[in-house]
């Protein structure tokens, strides 16, 4: 299964690049929240330019992509990689369901909403999007199924609610 072997892959680099493999998963993260909490400063300060209806826009479709991330992980029931093959994950985390992956979700959406108030930084909040959901792969917390979930989740919902709908 394709699944599995691009998993297997992916894990093998991980354990090659240990120290590496551990400081992207958890530090990724962190640089996204820091830099989505800069970007709410950054609206409030450019009032002028940004109004409630972007600021509100800015909150609500990150904490909606969440929270359907977390409706669907429920319903799928899929269990983590380190659960399933009994092998012991690159960074600690606790068993639970794995579809879609929360945090490649989140750091999508998160990424959009970086681009749409700043949009010459596109690319650079793409590439650490997809780094971050990577490397949940690489360090053997989700299947490779389970990030392109949550990146289609996190790209379709940030892609309705920031440059489509509203």
């Amino acid at each position: 299964m394709l699944n599995q072997k691009i998993f297997d892959i992916l894990f093998k680099f991980g354990n090659k690049h240990k120290k590496l493999t551990v400081f992207t998963t958890i530090y990724s993260c962190y640089l996204f929240l820091i830099m989505y909490l800069l970007g709410y400063v950054y609206i409030l300060f450019n009032f002028d330019k940004y109004n409630y209806k972007d600021l509100l826009k800015y909150i609500f479709v990150p904490l909606i992509t969440i929270i359907i991330a977390k409706i669907l992980r429920r319903k799928i029931k899929s269990k983590r990689p380190f659960e399933k093959l009994n092998i012991v994950s690159l960074v600690k985390h606790k068993g639970g369901n794995s579809m879609p992956s929360n945090h490649s979700a989140s750091a999508m959406v998160l990424a959009l909403a970086l681009t749409y108030i700043l949009p010459q930084y596109f690319l650079f909040f793409i590439i650490l999007a997809f780094i971050t959901g990577i490397f949940r792969i690489i360090a053997g917390l989700h299947y490779p199924i389970d990030v392109l979930f949550g990146f289609a989740l996190g790209l379709f919902i940030g892609a309705l609610g920031f440059f489509i709908l509203f």
